[in-house]
């Protein structure tokens, strides 16, 4: 199953976003955010293809201004913006 990472510019926007899908039950963690995507303050959330649309709904409703974007990682390993 393909895997998404949120980075963030603010650490405590990341653990914010975070603590907000967990409430909604979604599997989620916080990475380091890899070197590949060139972004953020270091903290990205990582979560499943499948609860991608609570993430969304969530990133909107919160208003969280340092998210950067939505990554996936290739079969490479490098980060690639969606």
């Amino acid at each position: 199953m393909r895997e998404f990472f949120i980075p963030f510019r603010s650490r405590s926007e990341a653990i914010r976003f975070y603590e907000a899908l967990l409430s909604y039950g979604t599997t989620c963690r916080i990475i380091n955010t890899p070197a590949s995507a060139n972004v953020g303050c270091g903290l990205s959330v990582k979560l499943f293809a499948r609860d991608m649309n609570v993430a969304k709904t969530v990133l909107m409703r919160g208003r969280y201004q340092s998210a950067v974007g939505i990554f996936y990682f290739s079969q490479n390993g490098t980060a690639i913006r969606v």
